[in-house]
């Protein structure tokens, strides 16, 4: 019986902790279009062997789904986890930084895209599978996204690709700004 209750208080944690508020807490950051990323986000250990990245954003799109109604309810939102990011001393500089704040507005246009998705389409209670493999095809495009921007920009290396991301990922959230939180 004290396994439940410590699993249930958990699961409550949990629950407030991502959803119970939208202010960021001392760990994670949610984004926001008002607020940018600094090196002091960056609070996680260096990765020494990652020798070929200098720099790492470890951001994610969560949900949350539970039953209404009949209907699964959910909740979206973009995150960065400021313990599990870090950045080496050579990468501390404005444009590797640029380049980290793209990878969480990459994550936030595609929680939108899963924002609008969803509200395109509805999920009755006992298709929990059913939602959870849509959202899953939506989280895949999110890491194919981010591949592709580090690939195309040469992590950071190539400046006129990673300013062509910039400007077509603010297009994109601009095109979306009524999925935003």
């Amino acid at each position: 019986m004290k396994k439940t209750t410590i699993g249930i208080g958990y699961l409550l944690g949990i629950f407030f902790l991502f959803f119970g508020t939208s202010a960021n807490t001392p760990d994670v950051i949610y984004w926001n279009g008002n607020e940018r990323l600094s090196w002091a986000d960056f609070e996680g250990n260096p990765r020494w062997d990652y020798s070929d990245i200098s720099a790492l954003t470890s951001s994610g799109i969560i949900h949350y789904a539970g039953c209404k109604e009949g209907k699964i309810i959910y909740k979206v939102k973009a995150y960065f986890e400021k313990k599990e990011s870090w950045v080496k001393q050579e990468a501390l500089t404005q444009h590797h930084l640029e380049h980290e704040q793209l990878h969480f507005d990459i994550t936030e246009l595609n929680a939108r895209k899963l924002r609008k998705a969803l509200s395109e389409r509805e999920f009755k209670c006992g298709e929990e599978a059913a939602f959870d493999s849509f959202v899953q095809a939506m989280t895949d495009n999110w890491q194919i996204d981010q591949q592709a921007y580090d690939l195309m920009s040469r992590h950071s290396m190539d400046h006129e690709k990673q300013t062509e991301w910039f400007y077509r990922v603010a297009m994109e959230l601009s095109l979306l700004e009524e999925y935003s939180e």
